[in-house]
């Protein structure tokens, strides 16, 4: 157990590592915000009091990377299709990810949230 919490560990800090290099980049990449998300995935089928903390630090660095706005719409966009791709997400779960993590987001996730209009 200890060992894939630290290689899950390892996972998210290189991700982050590597977004930080990539910041003066045009946008922000979905293969970026799906590796920085992954480990929320369980959260957002089953759920439950506590948020994983890697999940809070992903969460964290992808909200820190996508300022302005084509990147914020951008990492909207791409965050909405990544989890219409997850078989059986429960939108309030994804939903009360910004709060328990303490990050702020100027959207709510719904199948018919238009990326667009985040700003």
């Amino acid at each position: 157990m200890a060992r894939n919490v630290l290689a899950c560990f390892a996972v998210v800090l290189v991700t982050m590592m590597m977004m930080e290099g990539l910041q003066s980049v045009a946008a922000i990449s979905c293969e970026q915000i799906a590796a920085g998300l992954t480990p929320c995935i369980k959260y957002v089928h089953v759920g439950g009091r506590i948020v994983p903390t890697l999940c809070c630090t992903g969460f964290h660095a992808l909200v820190a990377l996508a300022t302005g706005e084509g990147k914020l719409q951008a990492a909207c966009q791409c965050m909405k299709q990544l989890l219409e791709t997850l078989p059986g997400v429960n939108w309030t779960n994804v939903n009360s990810i910004p709060l328990k993590c303490r990050v702020s987001i100027p959207w709510t996730f719904s199948p018919s949230l238009d990326c667009s209009n985040v700003h």
